[in-house]
This record gives structure tokens, C-alpha cells and sequence, in this order.
């Protein structure tokens, strides 16, 4: 009695046994189909293909498999086929072994759309895009990471046509390596947005995350990095790397006025790298929802034409303050700052023959558990120009001296020179 082979079924006839060669001719038919063709891809037309015909492009590792009358290309970790010819095929992501998508300037967001899962980290496997080093990439509209994308920028550059933001990171989505340049442009947008608009919340479990960014733009032109909350909040979301220029360089937004549980608060985000020539080092500001617990650690060098404030905490925008829950609390900035008197040259609150220009400026509304640690060790809370409608605890420290309040079992001298007349810059309301 003929056997069958274990996992494809063919049929091995017995010797002998009579009209032996009907099993072997159809196990040739089942095999020209069903054995994987290896090929160039522009000799894809070369081949039939079959209904369940596998094609495997030996150049780029893209699938393709034949349906009875054209060759569907297979994205198996997109999870879905589309027809293509073989110009258009030609024209699409390189599909590397691992199933990683490489996209050519002119494909970006294409091919993130193409590799998009939908999927959630640890729910399914992320999917990676990369980009192809030493490239520029001209985009003329926002390239918007989908949800279980991770997109490695692998030295390429990215130069906007226009004036737009240039990333936006959804929740479960990664983004390594941004270069992006808007130098020499009439542009005022936001080069990284983590949490754009009409997103779901951003929280430690669907994390946007951000890595060493490199972000070149003009001194007092637009935004390096957004934390925003707005339709939903954007909460413990992580960045770090080198922001160059503008006039925001990390910027904690609350775009919302909805100051529920699940309102437009930015929260207990982190950035950490290196600032400079901007005109607002850290900015955060708000329409209504808190911010609140974020934490910076930075190294800063200010611009002479330009520099106004490391640390602006914009005033409350509304007229009424009557709920009592408008607040900035908990954020801590840690920074070696760089040549603070480059502030003098356009800080608003500076006049000459004071002992320095405020660089920290605390607004009106609540205001209170607020600390910039000073890693060089040499300010003090005359450098800060606080209006806050709750003042308490708000202030420059620095490991170099210090004091806890109510309390002299634990006290030092800073290492600058204690100024005992004021506890803030004198134009402070609260002095």
C-alpha cells in the first residue's frame, strides 16, 4: 500500500506497484506549486502564480504569493496582502529577513501605515521601520507614528517643506534616533510631539518613547520636544537627547481645559540631555488641566541674542481662579546651567547693578513643591522670580549647602554667597 510523506502528503507508490506513475506526476504538479520560488524580484513575472504559490524576492526578502491570476504581496506582520504590479512593486519597503521595513526618502509614511499592527507592547510584536542612513528625507506633511511602530531614523535626516510638526508619537510607539533640521525656515511648529491631538491616554502601559533625539532648529523658532496633554492625558512618557535652538526647547503642555482623572494633565514625564541656544529652556504652561511631577536633568548653555528664562512656568491664563485647581506642582528641573549672565542680555526682569537676572520664573496661580536643584552648586533663590498664588517650598537648591525648614539639626552654608534680605528675586511678589 503506497505511503504518504509526514507533512505534505505526497504519495510514494510501492515498487512494483502498477500505474506507478499517476501518484509521482501529481506529487511534480503539487511541488511546482507548493515548493517556495527563489528569485530576483524583477523576474517576478517570469512565474505563474498559482493559487498558494510562494515567491521570495532573493534581493530585497519580499514575499509574494499567487492567487490563480497575479502575485499578492505579503506583509505578514502587517497581516494583510495587496495586488501590485511589478513597476509599482519595484516602488515599495525593502522587507528585510527579520520582517523589518526599510522605507526610502519619499515612502516614510507609507510604509509605517503598511507595517502598523495596531497592535499594544506585550500584545503583540512591535514592528520595526528604519530608515536609510546618510539619506535626507524632505516631508511635506506630519509623519504620525501608528501604534506598534518603532521607527529607527538610523542617521537619516529629516527636513520639513513647511511649517508643521514634523513627528507625532500615538501611544505604543518608539522613535530612535530623530535628526531632524529646520534651520534657515520660516518655521514655528513642534519638531517631536508626544501625545498629539484626539490620541488615547499615554501612560507607563502604552508608552510613547523618544530616544537620543538630535534636534537642530533656529535660536527663538518653534519647539523641540512636547509632552501634551490634550484629548486624553499624556502621563509618565520618556525622551532624552540634544535639542539645538528654539524658542521652546521642552515644552510641558496641558492644551486642555478638562481637569479630571482622565483629563488633559501632562504628568510625571521625564526628558534628560542637553540644551541650548533657546529662548525658553524648559517651558511649561497649561489651558486648564495640571502639570505636575515632571522631571528634567540637563546640562544648558544659553544664547546671547536670545535667552530669556531656563525654567518658565507660564501664569495661570484664566481670569478666574475660583475652583482652586489650576496647578504646577511636584516638577523638578536638575541642571548645570551654563553662563547665567547670558540671561542679563534679555531677561525682562533684569536691571543693572542687581546681582544677576531671575532665570526661573514661577507664575501666577498654585504654585508650590516646585524645586530646580543647581548641579553646579553656586545659585540661590534670588535667581528665581516667583508670583505664584501658593509660594510654599517652591526653590534653588544645591548639594553644596542648604537647609531643612523647621529644623537646625540639619544645616550648612551654600557655597554661594547667602543673600538673608529676600527669599526671591526682589521684583518677586513674594518677598
Amino acid at each position: 500500500m503506497a505511503k504518504e510523506t509526514p507533512n505534505h502528503s505526497y504519495q510514494r507508490p510501492d515498487r512494483g506497484a502498477q500505474n506507478w506513475h499517476i501518484p509521482l506526476n501529481e506529487n511534480f504538479s503539487r511541488i511546482d506549486t507548493e515548493v517556495e520560488i527563489k528569485d530576483a524580484a524583477e523576474n517576478l513575472n517570469q512565474y505563474q502564480p498559482k493559487e498558494g504559490a510562494k515567491f521570495l524576492a532573493t534581493d530585497s526578502r519580499r514575499i509574494f504569493i499567487g492567487n490563480g491570476e497575479e502575485w499578492l504581496e505579503f506583509g505578514s506582520a502587517a497581516g494583510r496582502a495587496r495586488s501590485v504590479s511589478l513597476a509599482e512593486s519595484s516602488e515599495r519597503a525593502t522587507v528585510m529577513s527579520d520582517g523589518t521595513f526599510v522605507a526610502q526618502p519619499g515612502q516614510l509614511q507609507d510604509v509605517i501605515d503598511t507595517a502598523s499592527t495596531g497592535s499594544e507592547f506585550g500584545q503583540a510584536p512591535v514592528q520595526t521601520v528604519k530608515m536609510v542612513s546618510g539619506e535626507t528625507y524632505e516631508v511635506s506633511e506630519t509623519v504620525r507614528l501608528r501604534r506598534g511602530i518603532r521607527l529607527e531614523c538610523n542617521g537619516a535626516k529629516v527636513v520639513p517643506t513647511g511649517d508643521f510638526n514634523v513627528f507625532e508619537l500615538a501611544r505604543d510607539t518608539v522613535l530612535i534616533d530623530p535628526f531632524v533640521d529646520t534651520r534657515g525656515k520660516d518655521w514655528s511648529s513642534t519638531q517631536v510631539v508626544i501625545g498629539p491631538q484626539n490620541v488615547q491616554k499615554l501612560d507607563t502601559a502604552n508608552r510613547a518613547w523618544v530616544k537620543d533625539a538630535y534636534l537642530l532648529g533656529d535660536a527663538g523658532k518653534g519647539i523641540g520636544i512636547q509632552f501634551r496633554g490634550g484629548s486624553k492625558p499624556c502621563s509618565m512618557q520618556v525622551a532624552n537627547g540634544t535639542l539645538d535652538g528654539f524658542d521652546r526647547a521642552v515644552d510641558f503642555y496641558a492644551a486642555g481645559e478638562n481637569r479630571g482623572p482622565q483629563g488633559d494633565w501632562s504628568n510625571g514625564n521625564q526628558f534628560w540631555g542637553r540644551i541650548q541656544d533657546f529662548r525658553i529652556g524648559v517651558s511649561m504652561r497649561s489651558e486648564g488641566g495640571a502639570v505636575s511631577g515632571n522631571t528634567v536633568r540637563i546640562q544648558t548653555q544659553p544664547d546671547p541674542a536670545t535667552s530669556e528664562w531656563l525654567w518658565k512656568m507660564d501664569s495661570d491664563p484664566r481670569d478666574s481662579r475660583g475652583d482652586n485647581k489650576y496647578t504646577m506642582t511636584g516638577n523638578t528641573v536638575m541642571a548645570y546651567p551654563w553662563d547665567v549672565s547670558i540671561y542679563e542680555n534679555n531677561n525682562p526682569y533684569y536691571s543693572e547693578g542687581d546681582r544677576g537676572a531671575p532665570f526661573w520664573f514661577i507664575g501666577r496661580g498654585r504654585r508650590y513643591g516646585n524645586s530646580l536643584l543647581d548641579m553646579s552648586g553656586t545659585r540661590g533663590n534670588q535667581y528665581v522670580l516667583n508670583n505664584a498664588d501658593s509660594p510654599d517650598r517652591n526653590g534653588i537648591f544645591t548639594a553644596h549647602g542648604g537647609f531643612v525648614v523647621g529644623t537646625t539639626d540639619f544645616e550648612t552654608n551654600p557655597a554661594y554667597e547667602q543673600n538673608d534680605s529676600r527669599n526671591w528675586h526682589y521684583q518677586s511678589r513674594h518677598t
